[in-house]
């Protein structure tokens, strides 16, 4: 997976959203170039509770040939809601969010069990990179340091058969 923060998006006669980069961002695994092999479609509830159909480009690097999707940061990956929609969640604005109860209940719960893993990724890409992020910095922008430092924690399991 690779996070972007510059990206168009249009729209196509069936109403879904086609994803357009306008940055160059090398492969998270060895940092080489990537080159589109497909597309593919991607889910989301936007912040206003509208199911939108995105289209994101699949990528494979040259140099180590993985694969991985080009997801605009509004994408949290894994996440059915819009990143804007968990971080008024996480930061505890969830008054007018077009969630169930249960669900907020499980957004919350899901970013206190990896807060502390996303800080300790935060705190080594500070000190590998010299960057300085700062002391409290939004949720958006720690899913994209830590997507892009190819650290994200996957949830699909594999099952192995005898």
């Amino acid at each position: 997976m690779i996070s972007i923060k510059k990206y168009q998006l249009k729209k196509d006669a069936e109403g879904r959203y086609h994803v357009k980069s306008c940055e160059i961002i090398p492969c998270p695994v060895c940092g080489g170039l990537l080159i589109v092999i497909g597309i593919r479609e991607r889910g989301i509830i936007d912040s206003r509770g509208e199911k939108r159909i995105l289209i994101i480009r699949r990528l494979r690097c040259k140099g180590c040939y993985a694969i991985h999707h080009e997801l605009p940061e509004v994408i949290v990956p894994y996440k059915r809601h819009c990143a804007m929609t968990i971080e008024k969640i996480v930061t505890g604005k969830s008054e007018d969010v077009p969630c169930e109860t249960r669900t907020i209940h499980h957004i919350r719960a899901w970013w206190a069990s990896h807060k502390l893993y996303f800080k300790s990724i935060l705190a080594s890409l500070q000190e590998k990179y010299a960057v300085d992020f700062p002391e409290e910095p939004a949720p958006k922008e720690i899913v994209r340091a830590v997507v892009n430092a190819n650290l994200w924690p996957h949830t699909r399991t594999v099952y192995l058969t005898g």
